[in-house]
Formats: structure tokens, C-alpha cells, sequence
């Protein structure tokens, strides 16, 4: 199978981002969004501008012909607050008022499920990669680009989160990553798994 590598497309199928992104970590997402077609209906809104936390202008693509296979959407420090700050704003505005309640409901709990990054840090808030291209190389390739323009922002480490339970942990630690905090929510874990 051969991948292409590239920043993301505005014009990308979000359906098959949403695909993407539901498969790697389908607990989270539905915690965040309760079901994919929310996600999808905020994918739609943010992904084709040029702000917000899911923004194609902070992703990389992996494409196997015209399928989307892979994806890092990545921000420094400042651009996640400043995108986070966007998408609280206006993610809702493409939902109904049920789903836009829900994600509220949703965010009241993000500071502690997902702790600050330090300083000159390039977070990565969404890597997937598609089952049918794990093992050949390809998240190195992503992990690769998101290196280079972090350094080129002059960040010094890239940051993320993982479930502790996500079979990418053993991937990640012989990359190099390692913990730097580890949390644990029982009301979360009770209510949601």
C-alpha cells in the first residue's frame, strides 16, 4: 500500500475524517460529541476554516489513493488556546440545542481530562490512524511532519493524550514519549467508561 503524506486538504470528506477519528478513541468521542454524526456536524463547521481545534490549517492527511488513512491535527501552546477559545464559541452553532448542550455539558471536565501542555509545546490533539494502515510505517511519517513544523514554530517537544488503556501506549513510549502526568476522573470513568 502506498501513502501520500501532506498537510490536510479544506476539502477533505470530513464523514471519513469523523470515521477516522471515532475509530481510534470512539469512548472519548462519544463523552465529547455522545454520537459520531455530532462530530461530523462539527467537522463540517470547523474543519474547512482556517481557525479552530479542528481545523484543517493545523492537520496532516494520509491519503492511499483518495482515502483518508491517517490524520495529526497539532497546535502550539498558543494556537490551542486561542482555537480552543474559537471552538467553544462556535462548534455549537452547528448543532441543535441538545447536542450543543451535551457538549457544554462535555467541556466543563477538559482542564482536567486534558491538562494544560507546558509551554513550547506542540500538542496533538487528534491521531488516527486507519486499522488497515497500523504497522506500515505511516503514524512515524505523520509524527515525522508534526516534528518539523513544531520545530519550525519553535516548539521543543510535542505532547499528547492517551488513554492508558489505548494499545498505542507501548508505540509511543518506544518513541520516545513519556508521562508526564497521568489523571484520573472516577465520576467520568462511573458515567462513561
Amino acid at each position: 500500500m502506498t501513502f501520500e503524506t501532506l498537510p490536510a486538504s479544506r476539502h477533505a470528506l470530513t464523514r471519513d475524517l469523523t470515521d477516522l477519528m471515532w475509530s481510534t478513541d470512539p469512548v472519548l468521542h462519544r463523552y465529547m460529541f455522545g454520537r459520531r454524526p455530532t462530530l461530523n456536524k462539527v467537522l463540517d463547521r470547523e474543519w474547512p476554516g482556517d481557525h479552530g481545534l479542528l481545523s484543517h490549517a493545523h492537520a496532516f492527511s494520509a491519503l492511499a489513493g483518495m482515502r483518508q488513512v491517517g490524520l495529526l491535527i497539532g497546535h502550539t501552546t498558543s494556537e490551542y488556546v486561542e482555537n480552543f477559545d474559537h471552538s467553544v464559541t462556535h462548534q455549537a452553532d452547528a448543532l441543535t440545542a441538545e447536542e450543543a448542550a451535551h457538549l457544554r455539558s462535555a467541556l466543563l471536565w477538559m482542564d482536567r481530562l486534558f491538562p494544560a501542555p507546558l509551554p513550547e509545546s506542540y500538542y496533538i490533539l487528534e491521531f488516527a490512524i486507519s486499522p488497515r494502515a497500523r504497522g506500515t510505517g505511516l503514524a512515524c511519517r505523520l509524527l515525522d511532519l508534526a516534528e518539523t513544523r513544531a520545530r519550525m514554530q519553535g516548539c521543543v517537544r510535542l505532547s499528547l493524550d492517551v488513554a492508558a488503556d489505548n494499545g498505542a501506549v507501548g508505540f509511543y513510549t518506544h518513541l520516545g514519549f513519556r508521562t508526564e502526568v497521568e489523571t484520573r476522573l472516577p465520576a467520568l470513568d462511573e458515567a462513561h467508561g
